[in-house]
């Protein structure tokens, strides 16, 4: 187990943070944990399951009224009504950054998420962990994307590009980058901070040698989401943990800093 001595302050993010009204995100796992569980109950084929929470989250307009079925024999129906309660608090500045954005960036798929698209893709991200974790663990080469939003600001970073793309020099104790990586390395994960590396040719690579390949993503809610799609779509096995908030330059236009639960990062790739 890595020593984990870093501060740990709640911060608000453009439209959700993992704190909600609490001083730690545990509350927030434990509860996406819950409800997972309540969610395989109703349907434990969990591809199944994935694949039409997908397709369901895609629909704005059904997700909305939906949510005014409260007594719907429709699964997706059940399972919004189920979640959203619980998840809202989570998600309270959604809809004011909604009414903000400009008409022009609607057609931002990331952007424009709504409040019921980040509730159904919280629980996606925690079925995808189900479904892949064993695979993921299992596979020759493991790698971890991590974001440039997670850096320590205060100091200027000397991370170098070290073979698919940049990697963590723990030059500061006060960086997740840093703590994330020392995670990772320890489950022999391979990190790295995502700038310009091309995952698809790097998997089409290791693919080629006929060694398995695995993928651990880091990032804000809606691109942890889509990513893990575009993962599952060409049969890579695909873990991911969210980010606290979504702090950086697309929501705000400049970088603020950011934070991950390296705990729940360590439950995860040491299950």
């Amino acid at each position: 187990m890595v020593q984990i001595n870093l501060e740990y302050p709640p911060i608000m993010g453009k439209t959700y943070s993992l704190f909600g009204t609490s001083d730690s995100t545990s509350e927030y796992f434990e509860t996406i944990r819950i409800l997972t569980d309540r969610i395989q109950a109703l349907d434990r084929n969990t591809s199944v399951l994935i694949e039409s929470i997908k397709n369901f989250s895609l629909n704005k307009s059904k997700l909305k009224m939906s949510l005014r079925k409260k007594e719907s024999d429709d699964l997706m129906s059940l399972i919004l009504n189920i979640i959203d309660p619980c998840l809202k608090k989570y998600t309270e500045n959604t809809e004011v950054h909604l009414r903000k954005l400009p008409l022009s960036k609607m057609w931002d798929r990331r952007l424009a998420t709504t409040r019921e698209q980040y509730h159904l893709y919280m629980i996606e991200i925690e079925l995808s962990n189900r479904l892949f974790l064993s695979e993921f663990i299992k596979a020759d080469q493991k790698i971890a994307l991590m974001p440039y939003c997670l850096q320590d600001f205060s100091v200027k970073c000397k991370s170098e590009k070290q073979g698919f793309d940049y990697k963590c020099l723990h030059c500061s104790a006060r960086c997740y980058q840093n703590h994330a990586s020392l995670i990772l390395d320890a489950s022999n994960i391979e990190p790295f901070i995502w700038m310009d590396g091309d995952m698809k040719k790097l998997a089409k690579y290791t693919l080629s040698k006929k060694k398995t390949f695995g993928v651990l993503g880091i990032a804000c809610i809606p691109e942890l989401t889509w990513g893990i799609r575009n993962c599952r779509k060409s049969n890579i096995p695909v873990i991911g943990v969210p980010l606290n908030a979504n702090r950086c330059t697309r929501w705000y236009g400049e970088f603020f800093p950011n934070s991950i639960d390296l705990n729940e990062l360590e439950r995860l790739v040491t299950s």
